[in-house]
Protein backbone atom coordinates (compact mmCIF):
# COMPACT_ATOMS: atom_id res chain seq x y z
CA UNK A 1 0.00 0.00 0.00
CA UNK A 2 1.30 3.42 -0.94
CA UNK A 3 1.55 6.17 1.66
CA UNK A 4 -1.35 8.29 -0.15
CA UNK A 5 -3.63 5.14 -0.09
CA UNK A 6 -3.42 5.09 3.94
CA UNK A 7 -6.29 6.29 6.08
CA UNK A 8 -5.44 8.97 8.93
CA UNK A 9 -8.40 9.76 10.93
CA UNK A 10 -7.76 13.06 13.28
CA UNK A 11 -9.41 14.15 16.25
CA UNK A 12 -9.42 17.77 16.67
CA UNK A 13 -12.06 20.07 17.72
CA UNK A 14 -10.51 23.27 16.80
CA UNK A 15 -11.94 24.67 13.58
CA UNK A 16 -8.13 26.44 12.79
CA UNK A 17 -6.25 24.03 13.38
CA UNK A 18 -8.58 21.40 11.27
CA UNK A 19 -8.19 23.87 8.60
CA UNK A 20 -4.68 23.11 8.77
CA UNK A 21 -4.70 19.26 8.46
CA UNK A 22 -6.74 20.04 5.32
CA UNK A 23 -4.28 21.59 3.78
CA UNK A 24 -1.31 19.63 5.13
CA UNK A 25 -2.77 16.57 4.48
CA UNK A 26 -6.06 15.83 2.68
CA UNK A 27 -3.99 15.71 -0.79
CA UNK A 28 -1.28 13.65 0.29
CA UNK A 29 -3.96 10.55 2.77
CA UNK A 30 -7.39 9.46 3.17
CA UNK A 31 -8.48 11.36 6.10
CA UNK A 32 -11.33 11.98 8.43
CA UNK A 33 -12.02 14.40 11.17
CA UNK A 34 -13.92 14.14 14.95
CA UNK A 35 -14.59 16.92 16.94
CA UNK A 36 -15.40 14.60 19.78
CA UNK A 37 -14.12 11.47 21.12
CA UNK A 38 -17.90 10.11 20.85
CA UNK A 39 -17.91 10.74 17.08
CA UNK A 40 -14.22 8.64 16.77
CA UNK A 41 -15.91 5.87 19.30
CA UNK A 42 -19.09 5.58 17.13
CA UNK A 43 -17.47 5.78 13.84
CA UNK A 44 -14.45 3.07 15.07
CA UNK A 45 -17.08 0.79 15.89
CA UNK A 46 -18.86 1.10 12.35
CA UNK A 47 -15.81 -0.28 10.85
CA UNK A 48 -13.66 -3.01 10.69
CA UNK A 49 -10.87 -1.18 9.18
CA UNK A 50 -8.31 0.42 11.21
CA UNK A 51 -7.06 3.82 10.38
CA UNK A 52 -3.08 3.44 9.58
CA UNK A 53 -2.93 6.36 11.96
CA UNK A 54 -4.29 8.64 14.45
CA UNK A 55 -3.46 12.34 15.26
CA UNK A 56 -5.67 13.17 18.70
CA UNK A 57 -5.01 16.42 20.77
CA UNK A 58 -5.06 16.09 24.04
CA UNK A 59 -8.07 17.54 25.13
CA UNK A 60 -11.31 17.66 23.78
CA UNK A 61 -14.83 19.36 24.21
CA UNK A 62 -15.82 15.91 25.35
CA UNK A 63 -13.02 14.42 27.41
CA UNK A 64 -9.29 13.65 27.42
CA UNK A 65 -7.99 11.79 25.02
CA UNK A 66 -5.66 9.72 27.35
CA UNK A 67 -8.11 8.76 29.44
CA UNK A 68 -10.12 7.58 26.73
CA UNK A 69 -7.56 5.87 25.54
CA UNK A 70 -7.29 3.90 28.87
CA UNK A 71 -11.05 3.17 29.20
CA UNK A 72 -10.30 -0.01 27.51
CA UNK A 73 -13.84 0.90 25.46
CA UNK A 74 -12.32 -0.97 22.39
CA UNK A 75 -9.36 -3.43 22.24
CA UNK A 76 -8.72 -2.31 18.40
CA UNK A 77 -7.22 1.82 20.34
CA UNK A 78 -3.72 -0.52 21.61
CA UNK A 79 -2.78 -1.42 18.11
CA UNK A 80 -3.64 1.89 15.95
CA UNK A 81 -0.35 3.94 16.09
CA UNK A 82 -1.03 7.40 17.36
CA UNK A 83 0.70 11.19 17.79
CA UNK A 84 -0.94 13.92 20.39
CA UNK A 85 -1.22 16.94 19.72
CA UNK A 86 -1.53 19.62 22.49
CA UNK A 87 -0.73 23.10 23.23
CA UNK A 88 0.64 21.75 26.77
CA UNK A 89 4.25 21.92 27.04
CA UNK A 90 5.04 19.99 29.72
CA UNK A 91 7.61 17.08 30.91
CA UNK A 92 5.41 15.52 32.60
CA UNK A 93 2.57 15.47 29.75
CA UNK A 94 5.17 14.38 27.54
CA UNK A 95 6.26 11.76 29.79
CA UNK A 96 2.67 10.04 30.52
CA UNK A 97 1.26 10.02 26.56
CA UNK A 98 4.97 8.33 25.32
CA UNK A 99 4.37 5.75 28.71
CA UNK A 100 0.79 5.02 27.53
CA UNK A 101 2.27 4.73 23.68
CA UNK A 102 2.10 7.78 21.90
CA UNK A 103 4.89 7.67 18.83
CA UNK A 104 4.70 11.13 19.23
CA UNK A 105 3.80 14.78 20.73
CA UNK A 106 3.47 17.73 18.71
CA UNK A 107 3.07 20.93 20.48
CA UNK A 108 1.05 23.91 18.96
CA UNK A 109 1.23 25.85 16.59
CA UNK A 110 3.39 23.15 14.96
CA UNK A 111 5.53 23.63 11.31
CA UNK A 112 3.22 21.61 8.85
CA UNK A 113 6.52 19.94 7.15
CA UNK A 114 7.60 19.10 10.49
CA UNK A 115 3.99 16.79 10.73
CA UNK A 116 4.32 15.92 6.96
CA UNK A 117 8.28 14.23 7.55
CA UNK A 118 6.96 12.80 10.91
CA UNK A 119 4.14 10.77 9.47
CA UNK A 120 6.15 9.78 6.55
CA UNK A 121 8.67 8.41 9.29
CA UNK A 122 6.18 6.68 11.15
CA UNK A 123 4.80 5.16 8.18
CA UNK A 124 8.51 4.12 6.56
CA UNK A 125 8.75 2.34 10.47
CA UNK A 126 6.13 0.81 10.36
CA UNK A 127 6.66 -0.66 6.63
CA UNK A 128 10.28 -1.90 8.42
CA UNK A 129 9.03 -3.06 11.39
CA UNK A 130 6.70 -5.29 9.56
CA UNK A 131 8.67 -6.96 7.29
CA UNK A 132 11.64 -7.63 9.93
CA UNK A 133 8.97 -9.21 11.67
CA UNK A 134 8.02 -11.30 8.42
CA UNK A 135 12.06 -12.46 8.70
CA UNK A 136 11.77 -12.69 12.58
CA UNK A 137 12.88 -9.66 13.99
CA UNK A 138 14.06 -10.10 17.42
CA UNK A 139 11.19 -8.58 20.04
CA UNK A 140 13.50 -7.79 22.96
CA UNK A 141 17.95 -6.98 23.22
CA UNK A 142 20.37 -8.97 25.07
CA UNK A 143 22.22 -6.72 27.71
CA UNK A 144 25.38 -8.82 28.84
CA UNK A 145 23.46 -11.87 27.94
CA UNK A 146 20.38 -11.16 29.83
CA UNK A 147 17.15 -10.47 27.77
CA UNK A 148 15.77 -7.31 28.35
CA UNK A 149 12.15 -7.58 26.55
CA UNK A 150 9.16 -4.78 26.69
CA UNK A 151 10.94 -2.50 24.96
CA UNK A 152 9.19 0.04 22.30
CA UNK A 153 10.73 0.55 18.80
CA UNK A 154 12.46 3.30 20.12
CA UNK A 155 13.89 2.54 23.05
CA UNK A 156 15.31 -0.52 21.02
CA UNK A 157 17.42 1.73 19.53
CA UNK A 158 18.12 3.39 21.95
CA UNK A 159 19.28 0.98 23.98
CA UNK A 160 21.54 -0.02 20.90
CA UNK A 161 23.39 2.79 20.80
CA UNK A 162 25.08 2.34 24.43
CA UNK A 163 25.45 -1.11 22.80
CA UNK A 164 27.33 0.25 20.41
CA UNK A 165 29.59 2.12 22.23
CA UNK A 166 32.24 0.16 23.69
CA UNK A 167 32.10 3.07 26.51
CA UNK A 168 28.57 2.65 26.70
CA UNK A 169 28.03 6.49 26.41
CA UNK A 170 25.82 8.14 24.02
CA UNK A 171 25.31 11.94 23.56
CA UNK A 172 21.88 13.87 22.59
CA UNK A 173 24.07 14.68 18.80
CA UNK A 174 23.84 10.53 18.91
CA UNK A 175 20.55 10.06 19.55
CA UNK A 176 19.43 12.70 17.31
CA UNK A 177 20.77 11.49 14.24
CA UNK A 178 20.67 7.48 14.73
CA UNK A 179 17.05 7.47 16.54
CA UNK A 180 15.22 10.71 15.12
CA UNK A 181 17.50 11.52 11.58
CA UNK A 182 16.31 14.32 10.01
CA UNK A 183 13.28 14.96 11.82
CA UNK A 184 12.38 17.90 14.24
CA UNK A 185 11.53 16.57 17.69
CA UNK A 186 10.37 18.09 20.35
CA UNK A 187 13.11 19.62 22.84
CA UNK A 188 12.08 17.27 25.62
CA UNK A 189 11.49 14.00 23.84
CA UNK A 190 14.86 12.45 24.01
CA UNK A 191 14.80 12.91 28.19
CA UNK A 192 11.51 11.16 27.80
CA UNK A 193 12.55 8.30 26.18
CA UNK A 194 15.70 7.99 28.50
CA UNK A 195 13.40 8.25 31.34
CA UNK A 196 11.58 5.68 30.10
CA UNK A 197 14.02 3.25 29.18
CA UNK A 198 15.97 4.29 32.44
CA UNK A 199 12.61 2.71 34.76
CA UNK A 200 12.59 -0.36 32.27
CA UNK A 201 16.32 -1.27 33.43
CA UNK A 202 16.29 -0.56 36.90
CA UNK A 203 14.73 -3.52 37.26
CA UNK A 204 17.09 -5.53 35.69
CA UNK A 205 20.27 -3.62 37.70
CA UNK A 206 21.41 -1.47 35.13
CA UNK A 207 21.18 2.68 35.23
CA UNK A 208 21.23 4.82 33.01
CA UNK A 209 23.05 8.00 34.08
CA UNK A 210 23.33 11.73 33.09
CA UNK A 211 27.01 13.15 32.84
CA UNK A 212 26.28 16.32 32.47
CA UNK A 213 26.65 18.36 29.06
CA UNK A 214 23.33 16.54 26.93
CA UNK A 215 25.64 13.52 27.53
CA UNK A 216 24.50 9.41 29.40
CA UNK A 217 26.12 6.71 30.23
CA UNK A 218 24.75 3.10 30.98
CA UNK A 219 26.44 1.03 33.61
CA UNK A 220 25.67 -1.99 36.18
CA UNK A 221 24.04 -0.72 39.10
CA UNK A 222 25.54 -3.77 41.21
CA UNK A 223 29.25 -2.42 41.09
Amino acid sequence: MSFSEKEIWILEDDKGCQFVYEQTLDHRYKTRYFSKIADFQAALEATTEDPALLIADLMLDDGNFMTYLNSGKDPRLMVIPFIIVSSIDDIDALRYCFMEGAIDYLTKPFKKNELIVKIENIFSGAKKSSVSTHVGGQKSVLLDGREIGNLTSKQKQLLGLFLDNPDRVVTRDDILDNVWGDTNVHPKTVDVHLYNLRRKLHDMGYIIRSEGGGKWSLISDTI
